[in-house]
Parts: structure tokens; C-alpha cells; sequence
């Protein structure tokens, strides 16, 4: 819940990695690792990111396989930090894509029902999807801010799960499939909630990356002709893909784990290093998304208890200076009416101040730790044991 997370040193930063060679085997982890160094030479990204990237990009040559599907958010602070590059690497490297710049939410709406209405796409071996199959938005604030903004969101969001519909008229739609976003905006909370965030950061002048053109060089040959089998491999079989896979980490939300189903299915289909490197990456990238200002206060509340040894209440007057001690935070500024700042976040929880007595002094506001215990369990995740011991550390405990 920690804005502030520090994030894995980039990589491809003081030099470039050199082009990919065209006698990679069919081995699984080297052509993941090819499809990585091929990303690493164009785009500046953490080692985490790179990990998502790269298994999106198998996703997407698989997803039908996948009870649900992943989206991707690419946003950044500043303009100029790689977010269009971004898209177009993966225009480049993904199953079937179809980029779009710039698009206006009637020509999107218009390329996601092509030809995806139920009677088109189901044959006597079922449903099957026609190309473009992965959607790739880019400036995709144009699209948002037009009087048709609902209907299209609803049409993007139901395309997460392979069993949801999205009703026109008197016709039911399959828009299941993978979807990327860039944009300088954010994207609405609903969509936003069905994305992995990828926030990049503009490069740095000692930072190295090669220039992405047509004439660069593209994956090699058998790294191709791998990703378009990739769905045949044995573990990829609907009785294993269609079951919730092993690894997944236990602090996500239901929106964050359909997300990260596919991905790690990838990442234990391919094995070596990477089922490791897709936990850590899922795991990172979620702890470190932005959440709103009413949980990040509920998140903050608990560390302060926990830092002074979970006692059975915290006066007003004392957590207050604690809040407003984070640099970091919205609350770092608070001057004038901080109490009601801080119960006009907590409200929604149900969770108010009290009037405590406390030995000669009489109806002191504060907040016993009681109240927060059901909403700490159902809206954050546990407390990590690194955070616990740094904490104590930080109490002397």
C-alpha cells in the first residue's frame, strides 16, 4: 500500500545488450530470455516490468487457453518516458495485434464487435476467435472523455473473462481477449482495476537504448515459430490452464489474480528461473500500485499501531503528528481540521472516532484498534514480515 516502494534498478541502462542471435534453440527459458533481451534493447524498464512484459507477450499467443485474460496499463509521471515505445514493441512481438492511436471510442467500439458476435465466432469445436486478437490503445485519454465513455468501458471490461458477454441490441458479443493501454490520463477506476500497472519512467541521459524502427532487428526465426506453438505445449492443456496455478501469490484481489492466472501459467509452463521471477514481479508490482487515499490512510493507521506495539487505542491528538510526519503522503500538509480529514477518509470503513475517558481526563477523542481489525482483514494485505521486523526496528523492539 506504500506509494513510496522503492522499484528494482532498470535495466539496459549504461549499455546496450547486444542483437539477439538467430541460433537460439526451442529450449522455453531461452526463448523467454529472447524475447526479454529483445525488450531490454529498446526499452528502459525495471526488471519487474520486464518480467510482465514478457510473459504478456506469450500470453497473448495462448490466452485462449486461459479462463481470463490480462490487461495492461502503461502510464508514466511525465510525457516522453517510453509508452507509446512500449505498444509498439509489442505490436511488434504479439499474437495478432492491431495498435491504435489516438482512437476515438466509436472506431474502437467498432473493432472490438467486428465479426465477434456469438453466431460468427462458435463452430461445431466451439467458440473461436478471429484476429486481431490482442488490443493495443495508445493516447487512450481521447477515448475516455467522450458522452460514450460508459458504454465503452463496459465493453472493454467485459473482456477480461472468456465466459462474459457484452449485450448490443438484441446480440450477445464475445470481446474476450488481450488489451493494452497507454495514455497520459489515468484510466477510470473500473478499467484500471482489471490492469497490471506498468508505470515507466523517462529515460535518464547516461541511459542507453536503441532506436526502435522498421529496419530494427526483429526475434529470430525460432523464436517465432515457438510463439506461434506455444499453445499446443502439454501443460497449456484447458484441464491445467483452466485451474487456478500454483505460486499464486495470496494477497491479491480477485481482479489483480485474473490477471495474474495466465501470466504465471506461462511462467510454470516455461519453468526454470522464470515461475520465481513471475511471483516476485506479480507480487512487487501490486504492493506498489497506487490505491486510494481512504486505504492508503486505513494501511498507515495499522503501521503506526503496529510501530507502537498494537496498544488497545491511539488518541487523535497522537496520531495525527504521526500521519502528517509522512512526506510522502496527501495528509503530509494537513493543518486546519486534520481530525475531520481523517474521519471523512475512515467513514466509508465504518470506523469513528470515540470519546475515551483516560484516567482523570474525560472524553479525549481517539480510535481504538478494535474498530479497524475487520477492515484492516478485509481491505489490505497481511503484514509482510520484512515490514514487521523493520518496524520493530524502527521502535526498538
Amino acid at each position: 500500500m506504500d506509494r513510496a516502494n522503492e522499484h528494482p534498478p532498470a535495466v539496459g541502462r549504461n549499455e546496450l545488450p547486444p542483437p539477439l542471435s538467430r541460433d537460439d534453440k526451442q529450449d522455453p527459458v531461452e526463448m523467454l530470455d529472447s524475447i526479454a533481451s529483445f525488450l531490454r534493447r529498446y526499452l528502459i524498464c525495471d526488471e519487474h516490468q520486464l518480467t510482465i512484459l514478457t510473459l504478456w507477450i506469450v500470453h497473448t499467443w495462448c490466452y485462449q487457453q486461459f479462463l481470463t485474460t490480462a490487461y495492461l496499463d502503461v502510464r508514466s509521471p511525465e510525457p516522453h518516458s517510453g509508452k507509446s515505445r512500449c505498444l509498439e514493441l509489442l505490436n511488434e512481438l504479439c499474437n495478432s495485434p492491431a495498435l491504435l492511436t489516438a482512437a476515438g471510442s466509436e472506431t474502437i467500439q467498432d473493432r472490438l464487435l467486428h465479426e465477434r458476435s456469438m453466431e460468427e465466432i462458435t463452430n461445431d469445436q466451439g467458440i473461436s476467435l478471429l484476429s486481431p486478437h490482442t488490443m493495443l490503445l495508445d493516447n487512450c485519454h481521447y477515448m475516455i472523455g467522450s458522452s460514450e465513455r460508459q458504454p465503452l468501458l463496459a465493453m472493454l471490461t467485459s473482456g477480461v473473462c472468456q465466459t462474459s458477454r457484452y449485450a448490443f441490441g438484441y446480440t450477445d458479443y464475445c470481446l474476450f481477449g488481450p488489451k493494452a493501454f497507454a495514455g497520459n490520463g489515468r484510466l477510470p477506476h473500473s478499467l484500471a482495476a482489471c490492469c497490471i500497472p506498468m508505470v515507466l519512467r523517462r529515460k535518464k541521459p547516461s541511459e542507453l537504448v536503441a532506436r526502435f524502427t522498421r529496419n530494427s532487428d526483429s526475434l529470430p526465426a525460432r523464436v517465432r515459430d515457438w510463439l506461434e506453438n506455444v499453445e499446443k505445449h502439454p501443460s497449456l492443456a484447458p484441464e491445467r490452464a483452466m485451474q487456478a496455478p500454483p505460486g499464486l501469490p495470496s494477497d491479491l484481489t480477485p481482479r489483480q489474480q485474473d490477471c495474474a492466472e495466465p501470466l504465471l501459467h506461462v511462467a510454470n509452463m516455461v519453468g526454470g528461473p522464470w515461475p520465481k521471477k513471475a511471483f516476485a514481479a506479480i507480487s512487487a508490482i501490486f504492493q506498489a500500485s497506487e490505491c486510494s487515499d481512504s486505504l492508503q490512510v486505513l494501511a498507515d493507521v495499522r503501521a503506526w499501531f503496529f510501530m507502537n506495539k498494537d496498544p488497545e487505542y491511539l488518541l487523535t491528538r497522537d496520531l495525527l503528528p504521526l500521519l502528517t510526519s509522512m512526506d510522502q503522503r496527501p495528509w503530509s500538509g494537513w493543518l486546519h481540521e486534520s481530525g475531520r480529514k481523517l474521519g471523512a477518509l475512515l467513514h466509508p470503513f465504518g470506523i469513528f472516532s470515540r470519546r475515551l475517558n483516560i484516567g482523570d481526563q474525560k472524553g479525549i477523542k481517539g480510535y481504538l484498534r478494535a474498530d479497524f481489525q475487520d477492515a484492516w482483514e478485509r481491505y489490505l494485505p497481511p503484514l509482510r514480515l520484512e515490514q514487521q521486523m523493520s518496524s520493530s526496528s524502527k521502535t526498538g523492539a
